[in-house]
């Protein structure tokens, strides 16, 4: 039986690099923020109407859907579409810049960094394909519910309709009964949902540990290591499941520390209504929450994308 990963030093090591390399985060993932911010500015200036929006917002009259748009709605989905593949690479390149850092050592230079070559590309692909793989895994787990429920896919779908018209019919009207009478008929539409997630539980976990390296691995590799990842974890698997449940437990505390820390900042910002002492007081909370939480999302966006890499190199090494 082969041995386990230290499970203590992958998670150590994560959060050194996540604490000692935040500032790298920063420089690798400013330029490509701003750029996806120019893009998804751009696609909504090209689609939308601003003139006929400006217009219902006057008239308190909202037009009809296809109003909005500038173009048809084919058109408008087909750009959405390269408009995401264009800002999900830029974010893969910074991933990809990550995982090579971690994994191979390899510093990207330059204060402004874009990359949209091999390896962004490969992680890329390697996070479509393991999303399509969850997918199908949990489309498999729905028609197998659907069969147990005696259920049809058409009258799923009807009933979800039904539960949250039923929701909403409440909300309007401000009675618990509209809600009630039409939650009444919900039990197979949640019966099916509990199956199916009862049913997809294990295949998604045993899926995701196994291919916990792939994406990290993809990267600093000149290929997909989709078959590789399975490999890399034979033998490996509850001390890699183990590594991951603790360093998501460890970000679940961090998020909450820093929750804690961010409603105190509100709550002191709150008090500088007035002028004097008071705004001084709360435009220095400002700043520090500013800077507090660009500092946090730095380091625990590092600290999760190092934790992948790290699992990668010490499977692939056996150090």
């Amino acid at each position: 039986m082969s041995q386990g990963i230290p499970v203590g030093d992958v998670l150590n090591e994560a959060f050194q690099f996540g604490l000692k390399r935040w500032g790298t985060v920063l420089r690798l993932g400013w330029a490509p923020v701003v750029v996806s911010l120019l893009l998804a500015g751009g696609y909504f200036a090209l689609i939308l109407d601003f003139e006929v929006l400006s217009q219902a917002n006057e008239s308190q009259v909202f037009p009809g859907f296809a109003e909005i748009f500038k173009m048809p709605m084919s058109a408008v989905i087909a750009l959405g579409v390269v408009f995401y593949v264009l800002i999900a690479l830029i974010y893969c390149g910074v991933m990809a810049s990550i995982f090579r850092l971690v994994a191979l050592g390899e510093e990207s230079p330059g204060f402004i960094h874009v990359r949209l070559d091999g390896p962004a590309w490969r992680v890329f692909w390697a996070s479509i394909i393991s999303g399509l793989i969850s997918t199908a895994i949990w489309c498999v787990a729905f028609f197998i519910a659907l069969i147990i429920t005696g259920n049809t896919v058409g009258a799923y779908f009807n009933d979800m309709g039904t539960f949250f018209s039923g929701v909403m019919a409440a909300v309007e009207s401000g009675s618990d009964d509209v809600a009630a009478a039409q939650a009444a008929g919900m039990v197979n539409y949640w019966r099916t949902f509990v199956y199916a997630f009862a049913i997809a539980f294990i295949p998604l976990l045993y899926v995701g540990v196994r291919l916990q390296p792939f994406v990290a691995g993809s990267a600093a590799e000149n290929r997909l290591i989709l078959l590789g990842s399975f490999k890399l974890t034979e033998g490996k698997f509850w001390s890699v499941l183990g590594a991951m449940f603790l360093m998501g437990l460890v970000i679940i505390l961090i998020s909450m520390v820093y929750e804690l820390f961010s409603s105190v900042i509100e709550l002191l910002m709150g008090l500088g209504g007035g002028s004097g002492a008071l705004a001084i007081i709360a435009g220095v909370m400002a700043l520090i929450y500013v800077a507090v939480t660009v500092f946090y999302y730095a380091v625990v966006y590092g600290a999760q994308l190092a934790f992948s890499a790290i699992l990668y190199r010490r499977l692939k090494t056996g150090e």
